[in-house]
This record gives structure tokens, sequence and C-alpha cells, in this order.
């Protein structure tokens, strides 16, 4: 039997072929979220339920997750189930209190960084995380000019979203935010990417002097994953952070 048609809620000139079971979830979808939450594939993924490296659907078909944060120890990890569930059960607060277990938590993260990295703020969410990293940054530098990629997303808050390309013309980016082009290792190759990266990084500090802004920070995903998955050679970035702190300002590792 042939999957119903149903018009996609986000591209209304498609037609996409869903069960009845998913183009029911979908007009619920558009019914009660926001029209800001955006779905992935032609075709949703219907996902039920997750395990290590897998996300199955409801007629348990599977997919290989490679996407989600949770490169580190999988979906559903029994440990982290049980210490979720262990601290849910015992205790559930913030940090306006004393306790003893995000002290220790804090001590075993710091103890895998330099010495001089020697303290810690937790946030909720990522875009939470950058939003306090670029405080930090116009703060200790007294600039407010940042650098980001082209297609660079960072988050949703309402600072955040105008440092954020891939979130379109609706958004538009900050008149203190410069754009440098990705760094492209498939197209530039190895001994380039890192030395034009560098070279747009100072040609943006230089417009936001010649502007008048004077450069916070660079923020960059370490992946580059909204811009396409750059992640080699090893060290490409250094000439870049060198140029940064050359001008004062600082950069950011988003993730």
């Amino acid at each position: 039997m042939p999957k119903p048609l149903m018009v996609n809620a986000f591209d209304p000139g498609r037609d996409v072929a869903l069960s009845a079971e998913a183009s029911a979830l979908l007009v619920r979808r558009s019914r009660v979220l926001g029209p800001s939450y955006k779905l992935f594939y032609d075709e949703p993924v219907h996902a039920v339920r997750a395990e290590g490296v897998w996300i199955y659907g409801p007629d348990g078909e599977r997919y290989l997750d490679v996407y989600n944060n949770v490169p580190a120890v999988g979906h559903c990890h029994p440990k982290v189930v049980e210490a979720v569930h262990r601290q849910m059960a015992e205790l559930n607060v913030h940090t306006r209190y004393l306790n003893d277990v995000v002290l220790k938590y804090a001590e075993d993260l710091l103890a895998t960084f330099p010495p001089d990295m020697c303290n810690v703020m937790f946030t909720c969410t990522g875009s939470e995380a950058a939003d306090l990293a670029l405080r930090i940054a116009k703060t200790q530098t007294g600039g407010t000019g940042i650098i980001v990629t082209e297609n660079a997303y960072h988050g949703i808050t309402e600072q955040i979203s105008h440092v954020s390309p891939s979130l379109g013309e609706g958004v538009p980016l900050g008149p203190n935010v410069r754009t440098v082009p990705s760094p492209d290792t498939y197209r530039q190759g190895d001994d380039n990417v890192g030395p034009n990266l560098a070279a747009a990084v100072r040609e943006a500090l230089n417009d936001l002097k010649r502007h008048g802004l004077k450069p916070a920070a660079m923020i960059a995903d370490m992946i580059f994953s909204s811009d396409g998955i750059f992640s080699h050679p090893a060290g490409f970035m250094k000439e870049t952070v060198a140029a940064l702190h050359e001008e004062g300002a600082l950069f950011i590792a988003d993730e």
C-alpha cells in the first residue's frame, strides 16, 4: 500500500510520502510547537527509542546516529542512566546551595585541563554557554567586535542568534559581527587551510577596527559542524588564534 502524501510543513511546494502515524504527528507538531522548530529530512525520522549508537523507529527500523550529543558513551548508557536516576531520587537543586557532588564533578573536570584553567561555570544549554562566553570576552577585552564563520550556528538567545549566520535572513547578523569563510580543507588543501583562515580573520579584525569596533573574540564550533565538518589538519587554528591574541581578542571554542 503506498504511503499517504502530506504537504511538507516547512516547504509547502513539496509533497513527501509519510505514514499515517507520521502524518498525524506532523499535524500535532505543527499545531503545538512554534514555527522555528525544524525537522531533518524530507521524510522525517520518527524516533521512539535509542540504545548505544542506534536510534529506532516505531517499526523497528534502525538508524546509525552520528549526529546527536551522545558521541562519547552513546544513548541510554546503563551507567549514565543509573547515575541520573540515583541523583534525581536524592536531590535536584541549583548551585546556590553547598553540595559535594557539583564540586567533585568540577574538580574531576578541571583535572583534565591545563593548570591555568582553574575555574568552571556550568550552564544548562549551548546557547546559554555561548552567551556567557561572549559576555566574558567583552568584559575581559573591552571590545564588542565578534568574528564567526559564514555558516556558523551558536544558539538562539538574543545575543547568540545574531552571531549565527545559519539561522538565515530572518535573523540578521549584528552590526558588530564579521564573517569569514569556513576552513574547507577539501577545497583548499591541508597546506592552505590554516593560512587562508588566518588571513581572513586578520581582514575581519581590520574591518572591525576601521568601523570603530574593538575586537572582542572569534567564536567557532571546533568541528565546524554547521559549515560542513572540518577538523584537520591538526593545529591548523594556531595562526588564527595568534592573530586574535595580537589584537587583544579572545578565541572561544564553542563545544
